[in-house]
C-alpha cells in the first residue's frame, strides 16, 4: 500500500474550508479528477455515510463508492472506498492557524484491476492529481468561488 501526504495553508476560515470540501456540487469545479459526486443517503454527512464519485483517471472513466470512517465538523473527515479501481483511504484534517487553515490530508492506497499493472506510475499521477485538486480548492477558496 502506497502513502503520501499533502500539506497547504488556505487564506479562509476553517467553517469555510470543511464546508467548500463536503459541497459535492462544487467538487468538478476544483477537483479534475471528478465528473460527479453524489451522496446516497438524505441529511448530514457523518460517520457510515456513503458517497459515490464519478471521473477520470488516466483516460479511464469511473465510479467509486467511498464511507465516511470519521466525522468531526470543521475538524476532520476521513473516508475509505468500497467499490471501485482503487482501495484509497483519504484523511484530511483542518486546523486554524493565523486566520487561515492548515489542511493536511493522508492518502493510503492500492491499485486494482487495469491500474494495479502500473503501480508505481499510478501513484505517482495521483499524487500530482490531489496537489493540483488542492492547489485549485485552495485558489478557488481564497478567491471566494466556492
Amino acid at each position: 500500500m502506497s502513502e503520501f501526504e499533502i500539506v497547504t495553508v488556505i487564506n479562509r476560515p476553517v467553517a469555510n474550508v470543511f464546508a467548500a470540501m463536503e459541497d459535492f456540487n462544487r467538487a468538478p469545479d476544483w477537483n479534475p479528477a471528478v465528473v460527479e459526486v453524489r451522496q446516497q443517503e438524505e441529511g448530514p454527512l457523518g460517520v457510515g455515510s456513503t458517497v459515490v464519485y464519478v471521473g477520470r483517471f488516466l483516460g479511464r472513466s469511473f465510479e467509486s463508492s467511498s464511507k465516511y470512517i470519521a466525522c468531526v465538523p470543521n475538524e476532520r473527515f476521513a473516508t475509505e472506498t468500497t467499490s471501485g479501481p482503487f482501495h484509497l483511504e483519504i484523511d484530511n484534517a483542518l486546523e486554524s492557524v493565523g486566520g487561515g487553515t492548515r489542511l493536511t490530508a493522508v492518502y493510503k492506497g492500492e491499485s486494482r484491476g487495469f491500474f494495479k499493472l502500473a503501480e508505481p506510475a499510478v501513484v505517482r499521477m495521483a499524487k500530482r492529481q490531489f496537489e493540483t485538486a488542492t492547489e485549485n480548492l485552495k485558489e478557488l477558496s481564497q478567491a471566494d468561488a466556492l
